[in-house]
């Protein structure tokens, strides 16, 4: 279906505006430093420990270093960037993370 959307356009616009998907949570890095996955922050000094065998409940992949994520604000769960701001643009963010922003 995202492949389709990708060649065909989505079906109907956006519904969250770049401002709502800014304001959905920290951007940070993803490092790793002695075998453990930090998330460092791209606003600020902050970091984040990842635990072992955390990924992205979206896509179901695990992270690794190097790649950018996006933590929510409210909830702090964390996922990847990518697939975070396709579900805030694809979908009604009040009913999807009501919870988490």
């Amino acid at each position: 279906m995202l492949l389709l959307s990708s060649l065909l356009g989505p079906a109907k616009p956006p519904v969250a505006s770049q401002a709502d998907v800014t304001s959905a949570g920290g951007l940070y890095r993803l490092a790793e430093f002695g075998g453990v996955l930090i998330a460092e922050s791209l606003g600020n000094s902050e970091s984040v420990p990842l635990h072992e065998g955390e990924r992205c409940l979206i896509c179901l992949a695990d992270y690794e270093a190097v790649e950018e994520v996006r933590q929510l604000s409210k909830c702090k769960h964390m996922y990847h960037r990518e697939c975070i701001d396709e579900v805030c643009y694809s979908f009604d963010l009040s009913a999807v993370l009501a919870n988490c922003i």
